[in-house]
């Protein structure tokens, strides 16, 4: 299969998908909505994107291990999107600044996925290191704007 369709994919589309929806949550915020009911709201969302993935895909095995896992994601993606509520209406970052930052979770994954999955033997050291110098840089820029 061509590796750059699974970066569009996995990569180019959820970049897109994350980056309009956090407009949508700025815009929520701005209207007035308490951090309980976004997330309520959030998850049915997800659960309708869940829907839709249970008839494109069909029905897949499960275990309650990888539910576990799959559960505290939910709950560690909860509680950032808390988070991200906050600054919004009780700090009052604008969206531009905030995300940026909030996006810089791929350097979090990219040094765990390092050690927990020893993805180190993967990857190209020197060239993360560049790119982790950059994606610091960037999100540091935009926050000072």
């Amino acid at each position: 299969m061509n590796a750059s369709l699974g970066l569009i994919i996995g990569g180019l589309i959820p970049a897109v998908l994350f980056g309009v929806g956090a407009l949508f949550q700025k815009r929520s915020n701005d209207i007035g909505i308490g951090q309980s009911d976004y997330l309520l709201c959030f998850s049915v969302g997800i659960i309708l994107a869940a829907l839709a993935s249970v008839f494109l895909f069909g029905k897949t095995p499960f275990s309650y291990r990888a539910g576990f896992h799959a559960g505290a994601h939910g709950l560690f993606f909860g509680a950032g999107f808390v988070c991200i509520a906050l600054g919004l209406t009780v700090y009052q970052e604008s969206v531009s600044k905030l995300i940026p930052l909030v996006n810089m979770s791929t350097l979090v994954t990219v040094v765990l996925g390092l050690f927990v999955f020893s993805e180190y033997t993967k990857l190209n050291v020197p060239s993360l290191g560049v790119g982790v110098c950059l994606i610091v840089a960037g999100g540091w820029l935009v926050s000072l704007s």
